[in-house]
């Protein structure tokens, strides 16, 4: 299973990675952190468990550069975002997924850029997991339950970026060797069968599982409740509903995590608390990490360009608006009218006039911002309401940060308790169990103040599914899994107003169900066997 480590830009010797990787680790303030060492070698990174240790913290580092991506306006981390059925692309280069112009076809520079990043981004985490395996494993003289720590986070990490890169590009290789100058050209001649890829993520898995604790002294790391929620994904895509289910309750059941009471906390500051499964971090004045992200400022509306607002942290801080919520979205929020995530928890549904001295006529402080309708026809006034008055997404908002700023440093919430509860309810439905499959799912409801279900189908769950998890990468995943990715965008994506103005044509004609495949960057499979196998539509 050796395979090159040139698909990743990094031809020229390896050691040039190995460099980049010199961090360790300090509990202050009981954060992961990343400082850099300058007496660091490479032969004490893998040559002795403190060094093993400095190079599992640079995994998180790593894991972190996908949300640091600023370029091109920081679509790339927001792509899977963009191609879900609960957005609208309103302009910038993120709408350019949710159109379908970017990252739908071999020729087009949206997949040459953001699409590879996603390849390159992975593999490159992988090649690093591998290189810490290896070097644990045949360190003598180490302490067991160190080992086993080291081996564990880095078996966790390897496997989440195994099973992203399944279920984005389908037609992936899987190695377990680290790139060396004996292997660096070893090029993969076909793809890795699906029997391959699990039986590596859940031995992975299962080893994270069995020897790392639900605590840990430093947040940010992977834990047993990260591996078990990881574990529980990898079940459902086996239609494996016991194992599912039982990992699910496991957490639950732990004693460890719960969801926190008001939906107004779960992404209220550094996300430190019970709920949160796991966390990139972003915190300001990090050492050698903690980078910004421009997230918040992709997905809030610029309500300061309206007459009578001006910036402030309740109004969501900088926005530009170049994604957000759908009307299929907000219809599923407003379905139940005390349904309390659109009330600037998760979501902001009215910005609200807080400049007295631009204050439009008639209207007063506190009102909601009204100045604008989305026109079905008129492109003019659509395209003012969605860049001024759109509800947004505030899951992303660095309360800290000055208003007018679009760099944020707040913490990205990766995997959290709510949908461990979604996934015990999937699971345990499948099994039949319809009463603990109502129990998770309005445990998720009732913290909303949304009211209970009292029957529950895969329609259910999905539409929870939205309303809790929105924006956080995992919908497209989830409708994938399900075999519905198609028909819900076909039914769903964008809006139609949005829809029939794009001048290439409306996406939901261009939509094809092989998409649902994420193209191999050609860039990558020139570096890849002759006979690597595409996916299916893209040749």
């Amino acid at each position: 299973m050796k395979t090159i480590y040139k698909i990743f830009y990094f031809k020229i010797s390896v050691l040039t990675l190995f460099i980049a990787l010199f961090f360790t680790v300090s509990c202050s303030d009981d954060f992961l952190k990343d400082e850099l060492l300058s007496d660091t070698s490479v032969e004490f990174l893998y040559s002795s468990p403190e060094g093993l240790e400095q190079a599992v913290v640079g995994l998180y580092t790593l894991n972190r550069q996908l949300y640091e991506d600023n370029r091109w306006n920081g679509m790339v981390p927001l792509i899977l975002q963009a191609k879900s059925d609960l957005s609208v692309g309103v302009t910038g280069e993120v709408s350019l997924y949710s159109r379908l112009l970017w990252g739908s076809s071999l020729g087009d520079f949206g997949t040459a850029s953001g699409i590879n990043k996603y390849w390159v981004h992975y593999y490159k985490i992988v090649d690093r997991c591998n290189a810490i395996i290896k070097a644990a494993e045949n360190l003598d003289g180490i302490d067991e339950d160190r080992k086993n720590q080291i081996l564990s986070e880095a078996k966790c990490m390897r496997a989440n970026s195994f099973f992203s890169l399944y279920r984005l590009f389908n037609n992936i290789f899987v190695n377990t060797e680290p790139t060396t100058p004996e292997n660096a050209f070893d090029i993969p001649q076909d793809k890795s069968s699906k029997e391959e890829i699990f039986t590596l993520l859940k031995s992975d898995l299962d080893f994270a599982i069995e020897n790392l604790d639900y605590a840990t002294p430093q947040f940010g790391r992977f834990t047993q409740g990260t591996a078990r929620h990881i574990r529980a994904k990898v079940a459902m895509w086996e239609k494996d509903w016991t194992k599912a289910a039982a990992q699910a309750d496991a957490i639950i059941e732990s004693g460890v995590h719960m969801l926190v009471p008001d939906t107004k906390d779960v992404f209220a500051g550094d996300l430190k608390h019970s709920e949160t499964l796991f966390a990139s971090l972003f915190e300001r004045e990090t050492i050698g990490g903690g980078g910004e992200h421009i997230l918040n400022w992709n997905v809030v509306s610029e309500s300061s360009a309206a007459d009578g607002v001006v910036h402030s942290v309740e109004n969501g801080g900088a926005g530009i608006g170049f994604m957000s919520l759908n009307q299929y979205m907000i219809d599923l929020l407003n379905e139940d009218p005390n349904d309390d995530r659109k009330n600037s928890s998760y979501y902001i549904f009215d910005y609200l006039y807080n400049d007295e001295a631009t204050l439009p006529a008639g209207k007063n402080i506190g009102d909601p911002l009204d100045l604008y309708v989305n026109h079905p026809t008129d492109q003019n006034q659509f395209m003012l309401y969605y860049g001024r008055q759109n509800p947004g997404v505030i899951k992303f908002l660095d309360e800290n940060a000055e208003p007018t700023d679009r760099a944020h440093y707040k913490n990205i919430m990766v995997y959290r308790l709510a949908e461990t509860y979604l996934i015990g309810a999937e699971a345990h439905m499948m099994l039949g169990n319809e009463t603990k499959a109502l129990e998770y799912l309005n445990e998720v409801r009732n913290r909303a103040n949304a009211a209970s279900k009292t029957a529950i189908d895969l329609q259910t769950i999905l539409d929870e599914r939205a309303r809790e998890l929105a924006f956080e990468g995992q919908r497209w995943y989830t409708l994938k899994r399900t075999g519905k990715l198609f028909d819900f965008l076909s039914d769903h994506m964008n809006n139609d107003n949005m829809n029939e103005s794009y001048p290439e044509g409306n996406p939901k004609d261009i939509l094809r169900e092989y998409m649902q495949n994420w193209p191999i960057p050609q860039e990558q499979i020139g570096l890849l066997g002759p006979n690597y196998p595409q996916n299916d539509g893209y040749n």
